[in-house]
């Protein structure tokens, strides 16, 4: 029997990452989001110079999340996914583990890793509550600031997904369960998703 991984999708604003990082926790998981594009930018030994350079360009959090995979051209761009995706089914074979972002559903079944070990989460908000978090959580008090980049990350995580999948980034294709974070605390939130990794994987 294989390790066991969740995957994580999620809009902007939808305290995805602090609900797969409970998620991690309560079930003793391994936790990945950006760290993946650490492992890469070490494993790209010849063009770590310019992949640093990329990042450098990206002066706030927003503009990284804006921009996955940097500014640079669409071979290095290409190029640095390719390695994403390598690193993503190596760490999911070597762990239990919580994986965020990155066309992970779509990229584990790609590369084989069997559905009985995988769990695929959409989270998603009405807008009016993700607006709310980022006001609460991202410490955005403007309103108009927040719509912004409420938007603006949601429509890049969109193409990003579109075009590195073909499938739609609110698409039911890859996943097992879509969930309205707005529903309850994300600490419950998460404990639903728990709830049903441990009934899907058999865990007592």
């Amino acid at each position: 029997m294989g390790h066991k991984i969740i995957t994580v999708t999620r809009q902007f604003g939808s305290l995805g990452r602090k609900i797969a990082k409970s998620v991690a926790d309560e079930l003793g998981y391994e936790y990945y989001d950006r760290d993946i594009i650490e492992y890469s930018i070490k494993e790209m030994r010849g063009d770590i110079e310019k992949l640093a350079a990329f990042d450098q360009t990206l002066s706030s959090p927003f503009e990284r999340m804006m921009y996955p995979l940097g500014r640079g051209n669409a071979a290095m761009k290409k190029a640095l996914f390719e390695m994403e995706k390598s690193i993503m089914v190596d760490l999911a074979t070597r762990n239990n583990c919580v994986i965020v972002g990155r066309c992970s559903d779509f990229v584990l079944r790609q590369y084989g890793i069997p559905e009985e070990d995988m769990l695929n989460v959409f989270i998603y908000s009405p807008i009016d509550k993700r607006l709310l978090n980022c006001k609460d959580e991202l410490d955005i008090d403007n309103p108009g600031k927040a719509y912004t980049y409420l938007t603006k990350v949601d429509k890049a995580r969109e193409d990003f997904y579109k075009h590195y999948t073909k499938h739609k980034f609110t698409s039911t294709r890859f996943r097992h369960l879509m969930i309205d974070s707005s529903i309850a605390d994300f600490d419950k939130v998460a404990k639903s998703i728990s709830d049903t990794a441990r009934i899907k994987f058999g865990i007592c």
